[in-house]
């Protein structure tokens, strides 16, 4: 194609359409090669694969996924799943209102350091895309960020620390209180105390503005993926199809998709083996001035 003939194209589209196939297309290219010396990429991994008849056990109002298509990652993506960086993808997040997370978190995306630090890549994400104040920094020495190899350095070590995390993970209870070592607004929602309806709500009124996030705790087997508990924060609701953007940390992993609603809740409702207790929603936000 000419170059002539490029710029025609790029002048039919709007700076939003270029945008985010831009930035979907960062998303994918830019996750390093996996690491090898941790275990499972949340929690200790509880399934590989998840059969079409134990997700539909899982979520009775969802269709099971009934075959993979092309991943933009290693690992093929679940039918049911749909990616960012597919045009139907795209088309989800530019036709809804409720998007505003995504623009700031898509600007601090992070991939997680080991393969148990998705709590810890997600939460840094959010406190970035916050626009706190941030810390100083060990990894850019000139600049204030928040770093997941910094991220331990204000939090109790009874309450978490880097080397039982970086083998085990956080549970919902955990990076709750971790995160309130930093100045922001925490509430933690186990999805078994909330109603389908309610879980909506939640993430809805959440992903509308930019001054508040939504941290997932789900596991990976309710959602047809390969994997354990996991950690990633959510990025925007599409009412038309019911279904929520998660933009997945272990991006060596799965791309960033789009998930029906009732999967992410019956993930969400997973019963954590660590604490016994369901995973949900953590969510935090800027205090008020």
């Amino acid at each position: 194609m000419s170059k002539d003939s490029s710029m025609r194209i790029v002048t039919r589209m709007s700076r939003a359409e270029w945008f985010v196939a831009t930035v979907a297309a960062a998303l994918a290219a830019c996750a390093p090669l996996p690491p090898t010396t941790s275990q499972g990429d949340g929690h200790p991994p509880m399934a590989a694969q998840v059969s079409a008849q134990s997700l539909a056990q899982a979520s009775p109002s969802a269709s099971p996924p009934v075959a993979a298509r092309a991943a933009e990652g290693p690992l093929p993506v679940p039918a049911n799943l749909v990616p960012l960086t597919q045009p139907a993808g795209q088309k989800r997040l530019m036709s809804t209102a409720y998007n505003e997370a995504y623009w700031p978190l898509a600007q601090y995306f992070e991939t997680q350091r080991n393969e148990a630090y998705c709590s810890v890549a997600t939460s840094v994400m959010a406190l970035n895309a916050l626009g706190i104040r941030r810390p100083e920094s060990s990894q850019y020495p000139d600049y204030p960020f928040f770093s997941q190899q910094d991220f331990f350095r204000g939090i109790d070590a009874q309450v978490a620390n880097a080397a039982q995390v970086s083998k085990e993970g956080m549970t919902l209870d955990q990076l709750s209180a971790a995160l309130g070592a930093f100045p922001v607004e925490v509430t933690k929602f186990h999805a078994a105390d909330l109603t389908p309806d309610r879980f909506r709500d939640l993430i809805r009124d959440t992903v509308v503005r930019h001054d508040r996030f939504a941290l997932l705790n789900f596991r990976r087997a309710e959602i047809g993926e390969a994997g354990g508990g996991h950690w990633s924060p959510l990025a925007a609701y599409d009412p038309a199809s019911d279904s929520v953007l998660l933009l997945d940390v272990a991006r060596y992993k799965y791309p960033a998709v789009w998930v029906p609603l009732a999967q992410l809740y019956a993930a969400a409702r997973a019963v954590d083996s660590v604490s016994g207790l369901s995973r949900g929603l953590v969510i935090v936000g800027r205090r008020p001035d």
